[in-house]
């Protein structure tokens, strides 16, 4: 049945809190199961010797939470209620990931290319699917959290379930290196321990009380699409916002091969990619306490300027590992510092860069604000595909030092963001 306005008293915002917190956790548990840092391009490696279709990953992972989301926001701009467009996508996220389980089953050993084909194509359903219910779930946290609260929010979303995703990772190395779970039979238990995380992570968030929010007339796709540019044009603070964001994601063009490089080169077995998740959770949840304390007591821009200089770090540190040629000692616990502010990366940074977007939007605009930021940020999503050119073309050294530059140009735009943000100032 419809909210109406009482659903937006203290005792909804408690439960919203509570429920929210749940999803986070369930959500950061079974993402563990299909990291698509470690996980997912070693099982991709598994199928091809292709470093674009490990490159692949990132890209559609990235652009089908990115692309969808300027579309989505049209289509909720005019909408009071967001929820059942949350719903609906979940529904598609959890059908992507349930047709990758038979179909890699049937034909990883026999016709490996097939496979491939097929998880990408559920893969995608996911990841699109994911990019559809994106405005929503961040409308839905804008209008149920209190904006003093919301780095706390995402804190306990990410610490707890990074303490979560600690223990997948112990599992990780379990069944991946197991006897008995023939390829591919261990990722496919992988990808069936993530969905029965992922259903009741969505349902406790489909079942948050949503207040009624501010809306706007609608528009026509095309029209809404023009209006973009005058947003971006017109707000300086959201074009350097954008700004930052994009040259920080661009470090991200060597993430997929940060394992893959410790597969080929420092020779780790398969079973070490579960150490590694567990190195790359323990990392976020030790980070997480400090990225809500930076939000809520110094502002998001500190946050993000935090999370920009470990961006600039961990391809510097990688690329100071690949220039000492005894990486089987050295390699592997370098890269263990690599791997350890991954997932905190990730999660400072969405949490900063939301709530600096909270901060400067209009609350009737903020589909398009958020739309407009996702869709541009999917221009860094196919940047690992150009990684695993690279390295084709040339070394793993020379596309860490790539990143590292993108995440120098990122942490100097970065630090230009004004630190003092009104709502809807332009």
């Amino acid at each position: 049945m419809p909210q109406t306005d009482r659903d937006s008293t203290p005792q909804h915002a408690r439960v919203a809190y509570r429920r929210g917190i749940a999803n986070g956790i369930l959500f950061a548990t079974g993402m563990a199961f299909i990291d698509p840092i470690t996980v997912l391009p070693t099982f991709v490696s598994r199928l091809t010797d292709s470093e674009v279709a490990v490159g692949l990953i990132s890209g559609l992972g990235m652009s089908g939470w990115f692309l969808p989301q300027l579309f989505a926001a049209n289509y909720l701009q005019s909408r009071p209620y967001k929820r059942p467009l949350y719903i609906f996508a979940a529904f598609l996220r959890g059908v992507g990931l349930l047709l990758i389980i038979p179909l890699i089953y049937f034909l990883a050993r026999g016709n490996p290319a097939a496979a491939l084909v097929a998880f990408f194509l559920g893969y995608a359903l996911y990841s699109f699917s994911g990019g559809l219910s994106g405005p929503a779930f961040l409308d839905i946290v804008a209008k149920t959290i209190p904006s003093g609260r919301l780095g706390a929010f995402f804190g306990h979303r990410q610490f707890w379930g990074g303490l979560g995703a600690i223990g997948c990772g112990i599992l990780v190395r379990f069944i991946l290196s197991a006897d008995a779970l023939i390829f591919p039979t261990g990722y496919c238990l992988l990808f069936g321990l993530a969905l029965a995380s992922f259903v009741p992570g969505w349902t406790a968030f489909a079942t948050i009380p949503e207040p009624r929010g501010k809306v706007e007339e609608a528009q026509p796709l095309i029209p809404f699409l023009r209006s973009a540019p005058t947003v971006i044009r017109e707000h300086r603070e959201f074009r350097l916002l954008l700004a930052s964001r994009l040259l920080t994601g661009c470090a991200g063009i060597a993430l997929p091969f940060y394992i893959i490089y410790c597969r080929q080169v420092v020779g780790v077995p398969e079973a070490a990619v579960g150490i590694y998740l567990s190195i790359q959770m323990a990392g976020s949840v030790a980070l997480i306490p400090l990225w809500a304390f930076l939000n809520d007591r110094r502002g998001p821009r500190t946050l993000l300027v935090a999370v920009a200089a470990l961006t600039l770090a961990v391809p510097s540190v990688a690329l100071l590992a690949a220039f000492f040629p005894d990486a089987l000692g050295f390699g592997r616990v370098v890269f263990g510092a690599v791997f350890f502010p991954l997932a905190a990366i990730a999660g400072g940074g969405f949490m900063g860069y939301t709530n600096y977007l909270f901060r400067i939007a209009p609350e009737q605009r903020r589909p398009l604000y958020i739309g407009v930021q996702n869709t541009l940020f999917a221009l860094t999503a196919f940047l690992p595909l150009l990684g695993g050119l690279v390295v084709g073309l040339t070394s793993f050294r020379f596309l860490f030092l790539v990143a590292a530059a993108m995440g120098a140009l990122g942490l100097i735009a970065t630090i230009i963001l004004p630190s003092n943000t009104a709502s809807g100032r332009g």
